[in-house]
């Protein structure tokens, strides 16, 4: 029998327990770290307008996607070789939702101001960025596990603090530039595919 790897909803992020599974499913980082709340509320504040009521639930969900994804992924690297092809399958599915997320976040961040092709974009959408920052917190709260009795690990999470930081500082800007007209959002259009057709 094949093993399957266990099935993500896609709304609620939750997992469908497959008897089949062969990975163990325990908790995410952030089950156990209670949810890291507020992780973007400082990126939020400084956006220069009203925030939509829509958009924490998204944004909450795809922290809590790449939490899982880390967790995939330090998975994948100890696994046995019988256990690689299901985690690699979940690490896809995972990345799936991951961009299905930002763009949905990105839909509501186009509400917020009108488009104006004769400007230059961004390099990037405020949901590509606001994912990277996911992505900097959860490396912040990794890196503080091992600081104990480590001067090299406490020096590395002074460095993606200051990172993170400088991130957060760079998404205000950007969204002032958005709403002000200066700038214009890139165009949406995924670029990359994980193994579904027609996408």
């Amino acid at each position: 029998m094949t093993n399957m790897p266990a099935q993500l909803d896609l709304d609620t992020g939750e997992r469908d327990q497959d008897p089949r599974t062969v990975i163990l499913q325990g908790k995410s980082c952030l089950d156990m770290q209670n949810g890291q709340r507020g992780w973007c509320e400082d990126a939020l504040a400084g956006m220069p307008f009203p925030r939509s009521s829509e958009l924490l639930p998204p944004l909450n969900r795809l922290h809590l996607n790449n939490s899982r994804q880390w967790d995939a992924e330090d998975r994948v690297r100890r696994a046995g070789d019988g256990e690689i092809p299901a985690i690699k399958r979940e690490i896809d599915e995972l990345n799936s939702r991951r961009h299905e997320l930002i763009e949905q976040i990105d839909r509501i961040f186009d509400a917020a101001w009108s488009a104006d092709q004769d400007v230059p974009p961004l390099t990037e959408s405020i949901g590509s960025a606001l994912d990277r920052l996911s992505v900097e917190t959860l490396r912040i709260m990794h890196a503080e596990q091992l600081v104990e009795g480590d001067a090299g690990a406490a020096e590395r999470v002074a460095v993606v603090r200051r990172q993170r930081d400088d991130l957060v500082w760079s998404i205000s800007v950007a969204c002032e530039d958005l709403a002000s007209g200066r700038r214009r959002t890139s165009r949406p259009e995924r670029m990359k595919l994980y193994g579904k057709p027609g996408r």
